[in-house]
């Protein structure tokens, strides 16, 4: 079966970003359209006047893109939209866009993009025997101390976040997912605290109020209920990676662990940098991660 995935993105500087994971996950050419919405040319004409229609599709309060992409590869399609949403950040949001897809009853002329190789050449490690590690997938890692993830909706309420965090002690990164099971973002320990403790301490966070900006965050954070008002951007761990690149976004984004995904961004389970230590001391000694002590 062949389909037509239709994205049109409202924010335009994410267009680059989604060409590129398309790219590298081998989705077919895609064309892109110059696209204005309705809603918002009107708003910007009202402003304006109708002298200025011509400059519509150049004018940046009321330009969008339309990227379009033909499928014969269910699978394909599936991750093309997973990417798609992830990199919009979802397109439930307001303003953030749309995605179609379509029947296709006949197409000629697709072909198939294969994946981009990776072209980055490591350095040499400065432990030659732990060399081996770099490679080790993250499915090895995820088996030695066998952590079940922490995982919320976006919607529940940040008591209720800490109470799922309590269920799995080790796990100090909560999953944030949206109806679908898709990661959308992350809630990590020390931020939860923080912002429960907000509503329990306000005078501890009062005393760090020196300008405007800082009393601006201050309102900004009473209005923080829900995992979705308290999340960051999601970071995550694919099946078949390796621990160079689990360690790299844990070090990167701060994080004592990764929630591990599938190709549809579906926790999957969780990888924490214990676990990494636990491989580098287990190969170290000669032992290898499948030898771990349950």
């Amino acid at each position: 079966m062949t389909d037509l995935l239709i994205v049109i993105l409202n924010d335009t500087q994410v267009l680059p970003d989604l060409l590129e994971v398309w790219r590298e996950i081998g989705v077919p050419g895609t064309t892109i359209l110059k696209s204005a919405g309705g809603h918002a040319s009107r708003t910007w004409l009202s402003q304006v006047g109708l002298g200025a229609i011509h400059n519509l599709f150049e004018t940046k309060e009321v330009q969008t893109r339309t990227v379009i992409a033909v499928f014969d590869d269910e699978d394909l399609l599936a991750q093309a939209i997973a990417e798609a949403e992830r990199i919009v950040g979802g397109f439930d949001r307001p303003n953030s866009g749309v995605a179609l897809v379509l029947p296709v009853s006949r197409a000629l002329g697709l072909y198939k993009a294969s994946p981009a190789l990776p072209q980055n050449v490591s350095p040499l490690p400065l432990r030659s025997d732990w060399a081996v590690l770099r490679d080790t997938p993250v499915d090895a890692v995820d088996s030695l101390l066998n952590l079940e993830p922490t995982i919320v909706s976006g919607e529940t309420p940040l008591d209720n976040v800490a109470r799922a965090m309590l269920a799995h002690p080790s796990v100090h990164v909560a999953s944030v997912v949206a109806e679908d099971g898709r990661l959308i973002g992350l809630l990590e320990l020390s931020a939860l605290a923080d912002d429960l403790f907000f509503h329990i301490l306000p005078e501890e966070f009062l005393k760090e109020i020196t300008d405007l900006e800082k009393s601006m965050a201050y309102a900004d954070r009473t209005r923080i209920l829900t995992a979705r008002d308290a999340m960051a951007p999601p970071v995550w761990v694919k099946r078949g990676e390796t621990v160079k690149e689990a360690f790299q976004r844990m070090h990167e984004n701060k994080l004592p662990g990764l929630p591990l995904v599938d190709e549809l961004y579906h926790v999957i389970g969780y990888i924490n940098l214990l676990e990494l230590l636990s491989l580098c001391i287990r190969t170290k000694n000669g032992n290898g991660p499948s030898e771990v002590e349950k």
